[in-house]
């Protein structure tokens, strides 16, 4: 649930996490700490907001902020960036406005390993009282990077700097030329380091210092990503590469057995899979239709669901219908004084998309609760005020006020009884659902304190305490730390314990009112701790929320998880996983490499139901700027998607031939396990089948041990490196996947998709049929078979190239995507003819391919100003 995530709940989960501070192999496990691992290789980069970033052993271990406030804590914004100056000088600048602050400086390297910012600060007025603000250092002291605990960071005299003796001969510093205004450790945490160098009273002048970032030896300064790429210069971008109405190629074929949605019976839970109602495998790749795109014209509505097909989607989650504090309309009518009651004029927009969306075979999910606001008429007499003051939707309260469940299970009977005037059915009876979720990121194990007594919500902590000191007396837990939440441990069972007592009033009611699909009951999302995982099991489905970062292809997952293993992190034995969110967002630079990484891994770890977020959140299929939350018109990642959807969907990667299972003792099960502490996780998600083996916790009446997968390899060291010593790369035991993490390059290599992605330019790739020598620096290039053929028999074969995509000048659309350089040849057999694709579907005729030696070699870009080429013979059928 992306857009309009509240600061409250990002503060509580680093509160969850401050006070574990352990790694996989110390006090998680409660042994001794080993020493650091000599030898690392250490590397600093300034990033393009000028923040620095220091790795070790390719891991991040020192990164900062920057991180100015006002008078009594307030906030105030700031604006950074670097860019190269005369004689290919980096510079930076930044500004404060709130508090009058001008920065810009120089960037240097005067020595192997040592990084200088020549600073120059101005502040146009004075002021008294503010916070000040500066450089915010956060230390890894637990990061996997070092093998072992390092050293503490050690404050130098006189507000000068910091160093970190990490290791015998490895230490870290940072030195100011002269004094700054105050440098101490935040909440006397060794791991957070401020180094202020504006102060409590701001006066109007200028002054100047030096800041020196030195490495231990051998240490390199290192390019950021951005210097890499060099300069974007779009005048030779393609314009409006993808048009927001229409597709380059036509993958509705593969929702030719769906039409209607539903027509193979409801959807089902099958052990850890999915099946249509005949027993046949069902396997999703879609995406998100939410907030404001839920209500638009229904002739934009009709037109989008014609294109989702044909971009290859077949399943579409409609989410925030009902999230009134910034949606307008909502599914419930906000003219009220309550929240009970739905707004008809929205549920017909709503109706519509289902009805559409089920005609072109597109499946739908559907949220019971993501943002309703509750009111004064819904007669919540006990603690109405704090749930209006926490914001009205009463996530967290919901499992512990009775009245709020109450108020649930009506509008999920008013809901779910709704007839739909298009289908002529109530969502109960509607089999083009995939599954239903009872509420959106809306957990206790990991994020739901409210209940605690410094929260001022003195009427459910009464509720919370009692109910606390109760399960403590009747299980033998100690009662003084059961209610200390953000520890894991003890909590963790009590909090299971509430989110089973909430979930058994809530799915035997739904299964009451006629639902038969599989059900979800929250997400495992906002990186938390396997200990969510129990109660989610109550669901018959798992579904995870995860969301990645640019350069996730050159992150080592040695030491370091990219979005991937926190999903991996939820596949529980036994139970199908579905993801209704996953992005790499706008304006990642190399976004363009997500949906094939995703496509590939969910289809050697055997995931049911990938949802990118969103296909639209947008009030406009129209819209005339870029939106971080709506991909429908983003090249960037849509221009990948018919590749990525028809892998997916046909099955083009094989499941992984080893399943392991992590399988963990009750005691063990309780520390902090996720994928930052489990080298298991990080290492094992790209190679070989991993799913959790949950304990049975002899506290709750409830729960049982997870049933094993037949064959599966039991593992119970969270911590073990799967990725054999030297090797720099990691491969799937199938032999299809390969990601090498220094080089920042994926590739899949399959009878049926051929692709690469990452800093592919310059690079020769041998695949199987296809060799690739790319001269664009980053890329993500893919050769598909559209007819189920392997590529050296196919008749009918797709090729997508996209790289960088930027908005135009003044951040407005159309998008502007850099052609990809470079050329492809392909081992296929004679007399197939080569087409561009346009932006709206048209063949468009090219030069006829080199031939030699049973091998066509085609030159990109395309004459034609497009990112798709077809291969094609006389004939050739879908």
């Amino acid at each position: 649930m992306r857009n309009r995530r509240s600061a409250g709940l990002v503060l509580v989960w680093l509160a969850s996490l401050a006070p574990c501070g352990c790694s996989p192999k110390t006090s998680a496990q409660g042994t001794a700490a080993p020493a650091v691992r000599p030898g690392g290789r250490w590397e600093v980069a300034v990033l393009p907001d000028s923040r620095v970033l220091i790795r070790r052993n390719g891991a991040p271990v020192v990164e900062t902020q920057i991180l100015f406030w006002g008078q009594a804590w307030k906030y105030a914004a700031t604006r950074f960036q670097t860019s190269k100056g005369p004689g290919g000088v980096t510079r930076f600048t930044g500004v404060v406005p709130d508090l009058g602050v001008k920065v810009e400086g120089e960037i240097r390297s005067p020595s192997s390993g040592q990084l200088q910012l020549d600073y120059r600060i101005e502040t146009t007025r004075d002021l008294d009282d503010v916070k000040g603000g500066g450089i915010q250092w956060r230390c890894g002291l637990t990061s996997p990077a070092f093998g072992g605990k390092p050293g503490d960071p050690v404050l130098l005299e006189d507000n000068k700097g910091w160093r970190w003796p990490v290791a015998p001969g490895e230490e870290v510093s940072v030195r100011f030329s002269d004094p700054i205004a105050s440098i101490f450790f935040e909440q006397n945490q060794k791991s957070t380091i401020r180094t202020l160098y504006v102060g409590q009273k701001v006066r109007r002048g200028t002054k100047s210092f030096t800041m020196t970032v030195q490495l231990p030896p051998g240490g390199k300064i290192v390019p950021s990503a951005e210097e890499r790429y060099g300069p974007a210069d779009t005048k030779g971008w393609y314009r409006d590469a993808l048009r927001p109405d229409a597709s380059p190629i036509d993958l509705g074929f593969l929702n030719a057995q769906d039409r209607p949605a539903g027509r193979r019976g409801f959807i089902r839970a099958d052990g850890d899979r999915l099946v249509f109602g005949d027993g046949t495998p069902a396997r999703f790749w879609g995406g998100n239709i939410a907030a404001y795109a839920l209500f638009v014209d229904k002739r934009e509505i009709a037109a989008q669901a014609k294109r989702i097909p044909r971009l290859g989607y077949n399943l579409m989650r409609l989410h925030h219908q009902d999230s009134m504090r910034w949606v307008k309309p909502t599914v419930i009518d906000a003219r009220r004084d309550d929240s009970r009651h739905l707004d008809p004029a929205a549920m017909d927009r709503f109706d519509w998309w289902v009805k559409c969306l089920k005609d072109e075979g597109v499946y739908v999910w559907l949220d019971l609760h993501v943002g309703r606001v509750f009111k004064e008429g819904d007669g919540i007499t006990r603690g109405f005020d704090e749930i209006r003051h926490g914001g009205g939707e009463a996530k967290g309260f919901n499992y512990l006020n009775p009245r709020v469940q109450e108020l649930m299970k009506e509008h999920n009977a008013a809901f779910l009884g709704h007839v739909n005037p298009y289908t002529k059915l109530a969502y109960k009876d509607e089999p083009a659902i995939v599954g239903m979720l009872i509420t959106n990121e809306n957990d206790m194990t990991q994020h739901g304190y409210v209940g605690l007594p410094d929260k001022n919500n003195p009427a459910h902590s009464a509720v919370f305490m009692k109910a606390a000191q109760e399960f403590a007396s009747a299980t033998g837990l100690p009662a003084g730390t059961t209610w200390r939440v953000w520890e894991p441990g003890p909590s963790k069972i009590f909090l299971s314990e509430l989110e089973h007592e909430f979930n058994k009033v809530m799915i035997p009611d739904l299964r009451r009112l006629g639902v038969k699909v599989p059900i979800a009951t929250t997400n495992y999302w906002g990186k938390g701790a396997l200990s969510a995982l129990p109660a989610l099991a109550d669901g018959d489905v798992i579904d995870v929320h995860s969301y990645g970062a640019a350069e996730s292809l050159s992150v080592n997952p040695r030491y370091e998880a990219n979005y991937l293993p926190w999903i991996a992190a939820a596949q529980v034995a036994g139970k199908p996983l579905t993801i209704t969110e996953w992005n790499v967002a706008y304006p990642a630079a190399d976004r363009f490499t997500a949906p094939l990484y995703v496509a590939s891994v969910a289809s050697l770890q055997g995931w049911d139901a990938p949802m990118i977020y969103n296909y639209s959140q947008a009030g406009t299929f129209k819209t005339n700027r870029p939106d971080e939350w709506s991909t429908f018109f983003d090249p960037g990642l849509t221009g990948m998607m018919p590749a990525a959807a028809i892998a997916y969907r046909r099955g083009h990667v094989q499941q992984a031939k080893r399943t392991y299972r992590l399988e963990f003792g009750r005691d063990q099960f309780l520390k902090h396990w996720t994928p930052e502490t489990s080298a298991t996780l990080r290492t094992l998600t790209e190679a070989s089948r991993i799913e959790i083996g949950l304990p049975d916790m002899k506290e709750l009446s409830w729960d049982r041990a997870s049933a094993a997968t037949p064959g599966a390899v039991v593992i119970r060291d969270p911590g073990r490196d799967f990725i054999p010593e030297g090797q720099n790369f990691v491969e799937s035991d199938t032999g299809e996947l390969r990601r090498d993490w220094e080089l920042g390059i994926q590739t899949i290599d399959t009878p049926r998709t051929q692709a690469a992605a990452g800093w592919i330019g310059g690079q020769v790739l041998r695949l199987r049929d296809v060799t690739l020598r790319v001269e664009t620096k980053k890329a993500a290039v893919a050769v598909t078979s559209l007819d189920d053929r392997p590529i050296a028999t196919s008749r009918r074969i797709l090729i997508s190239a996209m790289a960088r995509v930027a908005a135009s000048p003044g951040s407005v659309t159309p998008f502007l995507s850099e052609p990809v350089a470079g050329s492809i040849t392909i081992g296929v057999p004679e007399g197939l003819a080569l087409v561009s694709l346009g932006n709206d579907g048209r063949e468009l005729p090219e030069p006829s391919p080199r031939r030699s030696e049973g091998a066509v070699t085609i030159r990109l870009p395309s004459t034609r100003g497009t990112h798709w080429l077809l291969l094609k013979g006389p004939g050739a059928a879908k």
